[in-house]
């Protein structure tokens, strides 16, 4: 009995410190001049007080206000805006960080039902970087909670822990908020397909094939209940467009290994892909037709991941509960857990001791000081404003304000990124005959904008006479148009060129 108690104990604490590490590293500080939260949240606060083109239309900009946009993470924002309205942006880094922990321990105990505690925790923590890689507020975190929760309720399911009434309660609900909150709610279907392939496989479970085929249609049909309908339904296949902005989530593994040579989150996914695919492998070869569903799932998560970096994180919480059925069977239980809990305690202290963080929620120090600058100072648009900070400028100025661009590809056509707003700060003349048109007074823009255009534009713009700078801080630089604008406030504020520099090829 003793032996019993303190076994549990053990497991316990273990686990309890993986939950803890796994918060402590998703409290990231928000910088909400790069970040997508702030149009989110004044998504969310314009669509409680009536303003239905939100969901419809590029809203949010000067230059293509009436082109067609389908809002397929409203509902996400209408959440995010609640919550922050209640406990402000530190209530919502509290309730994103319980999210992706829960879904942590969805995957965990999906995983354990398959191979038992030790090896499922160590494969966890050797997912614990897909987890924490994608840290910022994102409609994603509900996906990967309702990946988790789906493959939960649909595994209870089949191990007849969980009644066909549960199943049908929660499992439709879920969908018709997934379908309204973010693009990956193909995965509802898609699970429920996988778990119905599963149980078709076995003779003895005829009617948990009725049932599941009953909810997959059911599941699919819930998938028309949001305000694009038919339209919405099918964003997913977006995926297959080409956008004019080419985002570095969207790249695939190899592309961000060439990039981005220093991180070692792209070089750690191919060993785990290769465990993966390994593991698939082996289990198509010991146990035939019968691992066929979870190796077209595990293969086809592997493979989108690979493909598009966005998805990684859905990978690493998928990638607990297959890897764990792939591997159970070959699992030594006083050898291998005896191994893997050694492995998991290593893992644990080596985060602690060589992976140095400070964890913090809420926004970054001072992100906001340029947007009352703005406000207080008189500054008059039409404003020039760069991809990334778009979002920004969405939280603190819309109504008052449009933006030129903002931080949705699918919002504006092709040719306006690849004809238009590249160009434009690549070449002097376009960037004039862009003036003429525009007629813009203001340049609000991220300064750590990482685009080559971005960085030669801003280079261009601190030597341009025509524009004074007038306000600087560690996100933001704001210029003025002389002429164009009460010259008491560029009086007042222009700052000296003293203060820029130019630095192997950067603005700062």
């Amino acid at each position: 009995m003793l032996i019993t108690l303190c076994n549990r104990a053990f497991k316990i604490l273990l686990l309890s410190a993986c939950l803890v590490l796994l918060a402590v590293h998703l409290s990231v500080p928000i910088n909400l001049t790069a970040v997508d939260i702030g149009r989110h949240i004044k998504n969310g606060e314009l669509i409680l007080n009536g303003y239905q083109d939100v969901l419809y239309k590029n809203f949010y900009s000067f230059t293509y206000p009436e082109y067609p946009f389908i809002n397929h993470h409203w509902l996400f924002g209408v959440i995010a805006y609640m919550a922050h309205r209640i406990s402000g942006f530190v209530g919502l880094s509290v309730f994103y960080i319980l999210l992706l922990v829960g879904a942590f321990l969805l995957a965990f105990d999906s995983a354990r039902r398959f191979s038992g505690f030790y090896f499922s925790l160590f494969l966890s923590t050797a997912s614990f970087l897909f987890l924490i890689c994608r840290p910022e507020i994102r409609p994603e975190g509900f996906s990967v909670f309702f990946l988790a929760l789906d493959f939960w309720l649909l595994q209870c399911f089949l191990e007849r822990r969980a009644g066909s009434r549960v199943l049908f309660w929660i499992i439709p609900l879920v969908q018709v908020l997934w379908v309204n909150i973010h693009i990956f709610f193909f995965m509802g279907p898609l699970l429920v397909g996988i778990f119905l392939w599963q149980a078709g496989l076995k003779k003895e479970d005829k009617q948990c094939k009725a049932i599941l085929g009953l909810l997959l249609w059911v599941v699919l049909f819930i998938n028309l209940i949001n305000p694009s309908g038919f339209e919405g339904m099918l964003t997913p296949l977006n995926g297959f467009k080409k956008f004019g902005y080419d985002l570095a989530e969207n790249q695939t593994v190899l592309f961000m290994i060439k990039r981005f040579p220093n991180n070692i989150v792209y070089k750690y996914y191919l060993l785990v892909a290769f465990f993966m695919m390994a593991g698939i492998i082996i289990a198509l070869w010991q146990r035939r037709f019968k691992a066929m569903p979870w190796a077209v799932l595990g293969a086809f998560t592997t493979i989108a991941s690979f493909k598009a970096v966005r998805l990684i994180m859905p990978f690493g919480f998928l990638f607990i509960p297959l890897a764990s059925y792939f591997w159970a069977p070959y699992i030594k239980k006083s050898v291998i857990s005896f191994i893997c809990a050694i492995t998991t305690i290593a893992g644990i202290i080596s985060c602690v001791v060589f992976m140095p963080w400070r964890p913090q929620i809420g926004l970054m120090p001072g992100v906001n000081v340029s947007a009352e600058f703005f406000k207080q100072s008189g500054l008059k648009g039409p404003v020039f404003s760069n991809y990334d900070i778009g979002g920004y400028l969405i939280y603190h100025l819309a109504l008052k304000e449009k933006v030129f661009v903002d931080n949705r590809q699918e919002a504006f056509p092709y040719d306006f990124f690849r004809k238009v707003y590249i160009p434009m700060q690549e070449d002097p003349a376009v960037w004039k005959g862009a003036q003429n048109k525009y007629g813009f007074n203001v340049i609000y823009f991220y300064r750590h904008d990482i685009t080559p255009w971005g960085q030669a534009f801003l280079i261009d713009r601190i030597s341009d006479t025509q524009w004074a700078p007038v306000f600087a801080d560690d996100y933001t630089v704001i210029f003025a148009r002389r002429g164009s604008v009460d010259q008491g406030i560029i009086d007042r504020f222009e700052l000296p060129m003293s203060m820029f520099r130019v630095v192997k090829n950067n603005a700062s």
